[in-house]
């Protein structure tokens, strides 16, 4: 396949993400509307246990999907997942209780969860070589920008029409995207070329059980941090008295800057490699957190540190993925990225729930961003043993 078909097969996939990101993180921009609808009752603390059900559904849909995706192929489960998180994104829409839209978020969390790692699968296995964190940088760059578009439209829309409406156009998307994904999108040559396909007990076999754990443990602690953070950053705000337009801002800004940044660290780490660059970043989001919770008086300021979140989660997310990416055989791959995505939605799952559960103990919002910020920090401790790991690994094979 020519390098121009390659990226068009890669920036098909990044549009299928796109759409999953929107119908993800649109629920951070409803809470506010949600924790006022009339006859619910919710309160921070139940909405962070609804917001964590979609998590749940990504996490056992990843483990799912990564599976499949190495024995039934990458473009039969990139697009048979799209149809699933659309049908019930379309239903959230139609809730009438707090539990149907719980319900109806865990089902679409299935769909979401599978659709990752057999995207980045796909697309890895049609990029030029070497090129593997750029890969994964432009397919991951649609969570925030569906994050970013999900804001967008709540500034025009929730004020006066309520939040229904924002799950109806996430549905309308994805049916478009699905659409040109089903006329469009190849089956991965690499994945028709392997006969083998291995028990997911490979995973854990003497030359991987460390690696996998470790990187299972990285994206636990990635990904309780970036989501978090873009579940409860509007609420936070809002709890220290900005105005629900200004919070709105504030994780545009978080979305943003998790696309831009992502791009120019995924360059460094062509140089420098995915790993060090993992922690660079990890370390950057802690140092960005802690700065936003002592506060300034600067809204310039204050922006820059929320960028510097966006930047630095969302990146070290995306380097580790793509080190995961790097370090198994063709067919393993899915199952590899299936198996760290999916364990990291445990900590997505957690995300939205520990937020709400720190602000229900009264202890206020800036104690929600030091405890982000030290999962950061953590992060940025176990990607430090994977560079070791990674640097140990080359030496014996040389």
């Amino acid at each position: 396949m020519s390098k121009t078909s390659s990226w068009t097969v890669v920036a098909l996939c990044a549009t299928v993400v796109v759409a999953e990101g929107y119908d993800l993180i649109v629920y951070g921009a409803l809470l506010p509307k949600l924790l006022a609808e009339p006859g619910w009752g919710l309160t921070t603390s139940s909405a962070g246990e609804i917001g964590s059900l979609v998590y749940l559904g990504m996490l056992v849909g990843s483990l799912i999907g990564g599976r499949l995706t190495d024995t039934r192929g990458r473009r039969t489960v990139v697009l048979a997942s799209t149809v699933v998180f659309t049908v019930w994104t379309f239903a959230c829409a139609l809730a009438q209780a707090p539990w149907q839209l719980g319900l109806f978020r865990l089902l679409a969390g299935l769909g979401m969860g599978a659709v990752i790692p057999s995207a980045l699968a796909l697309a890895k296995e049609y990029s030029p070589e070497g090129r593997t964190p750029l890969t994964v940088t432009i397919l991951m760059a649609g969570v925030p920008l569906g994050g970013t578009s999900a804001s967008l439209l709540g500034l025009a829309i929730l004020p006066t029409h309520g939040w229904r409406p924002m799950f109806l156009i996430g549905g309308a998307i994805s049916v478009a995207i699905l659409i040109l994904g089903w006329a469009k999108l190849p089956e991965s040559q690499q994945f028709l070329g392997t006969a083998e396909r291995p028990r997911i007990t490979a995973l854990f076999s003497r030359a991987f059980l460390v690696t996998s754990i470790l990187f299972a443990a990285a994206s636990v602690l990635n990904l309780l941090t970036w989501y978090g953070m873009n579940t409860w950053l509007t609420t936070l705000m809002r709890e220290l008295r900005y105005p629900l337009s200004s919070a709105l801002q504030f994780s545009m800004t978080l979305n943003i800057a998790a696309v831009v940044a992502s791009f120019l660290f995924a360059a460094a780490a062509r140089r420098y490699g995915a790993r060090p660059m993992a922690v660079v970043c990890a370390l950057l989001t802690s140092a960005g957190i802690f700065g936003t919770a002592i506060g300034t008086s600067s809204m310039v300021l204050l922006l820059a540190l929320i960028a510097l979140i966006g930047a630095g989660a969302h990146s070290a997310l995306n380097l580790v993925i793509a080190s995961v990416a790097d370090s198994y055989p063709v067919r393993l791959r899915g199952t590899a990225i299936g198996w760290a995505n999916g364990m990291g939605r445990s900590g997505a799952v957690l995300a939205p729930a520990l937020g709400g559960w720190v602000l229900s103990a009264g202890l206020g919002p800036r104690a929600v961003f030091y405890t982000f910020a030290t999962t950061a920090l953590c992060a940025a401790v176990i990607v430090s043993v994977l560079v070791v790991v990674g640097r140990r690994r080359q030496e014996v094979n040389v």
